[in-house]
């Protein structure tokens, strides 16, 4: 009898560890059907207010001799004519280029250290303002930058509002002389955190209740109709929905103001409690779209700074279309 109890006992152990087992690391197929299988929380970042994010023309005018000017637009456009005293540091500047097309590297943030050694050959050290621009009707470069000055830990970094255009319009100078900046010191020991996030934490969290997947590139991108930049595959993240960046923008070129946009993202479902993770291709618009989420009043919000192009690139990652 002690033997049979002993027999039975056994068995009951053995199952109840295959069970444990198979509950833990589920084989793959298995893991697919129950997703999401990894939750984690997306915590709150910093908010933003209109006096935080953005300096005027007028203001800039009265303050041009003691801030670092960055017109963060492409090399050509800078070259044909920009701010006085702007110093050109397109996206390209601040992300790395090296890893192919496609892949997990491209197009991301620099580490640390060498983030903090690009930052400081601008001129930046975190003392002085930093007013960031761009043209307004292109991907928000100055938004990404600000994200990226955010995560450095500069505080005191602002977009200007409307862009060149804005300054054109009131009358600002133009040079076509190129500007550099004396490199200072300056050092990032870690990102500042809550602004990015990357594809294991999608993979792992996508549709769980309370996250919206929020697609800011053009309609078309998003049903997979075209590949603007090569991308592997055309389509779109599962569950996203799509609200256009440009959707948020005025016609002078500017952010619409905070009601408008905290409306516009109400309308899409969003709540101050959502989890939020925003993308385009590479992090770019996205970048700009979670400043103006933070703005708007959504703090659960991240930038996805792999992009698209990431997602699409690996075979293994579903993607979704709407043909």
């Amino acid at each position: 009898m002690k033997k049979v109890l002993l027999t039975l006992l056994a068995l009951v152990m053995v199952f109840v560890a295959g069970t444990a087992v198979f509950a833990a690391d589920p084989a793959p197929a298995e893991r697919s059907a129950t997703r999401p299988y990894n939750l984690s929380q997306l915590v709150a970042g910093a908010s933003e207010t209109n006096e935080s994010l953005f300096v005027s023309v007028e203001w800039l005018k009265k303050n041009l001799g003691n801030v670092v000017i960055v017109d963060t637009r492409p090399e050509s456009l800078y070259a044909g004519g920009h701010i006085p005293g702007a110093v050109n540091a397109t996206w390209t500047y601040f992300a790395n280029m090296n890893a192919p097309a496609g892949s997990m590297k491209w197009g991301t943030l620099w580490p640390e250290a060498t983030m903090a050694k690009r930052v400081g050959a601008l001129g930046i050290n975190a003392k002085k303002h930093v007013v960031l621009y761009c043209d307004g009707g292109g991907w928000g470069q100055s938004g990404y930058a600000a994200m990226i000055m955010r995560m450095c830990g500069i505080p005191n970094a602002k977009i200007l509002d409307g862009g060149i255009l804005a300054w054109k319009k009131e009358g600002g100078k133009i040079s076509t002389t190129k500007h550099t900046n004396k490199a200072v010191a300056f050092s990032v020991g870690k990102y500042v955190p809550y602004y990015v996030t990357d594809t294991q934490w999608i993979d792992d969290n996508i549709g769980k209740p309370g996250l919206v997947i929020l697609d800011v590139r053009t309609p078309q991108e998003y049903e997979g109709k075209i590949r603007p930049f090569q991308e592997k595959r055309g389509g779109h993240l599962p569950t996203a929905i799509n609200l256009p960046m440009s959707d948020l923008i005025d016609k002078e070129f500017k952010f619409k103001p905070h009601n408008e946009l905290k409306a516009i993202f109400e309308k899409a479902g969003l709540t101050p409690e959502t989890e939020i993770v925003v993308y385009d291709t590479a992090g770019v618009r996205s970048a700009n779209v979670l400043m103006a989420l933070r703005y708007a009043g959504f703090p659960k919000s991240r930038s996805y700074d792999q992009g698209y192009q990431a997602w699409a690139g690996d075979p293994n990652l579903e993607i979704e279309t709407s043909n």
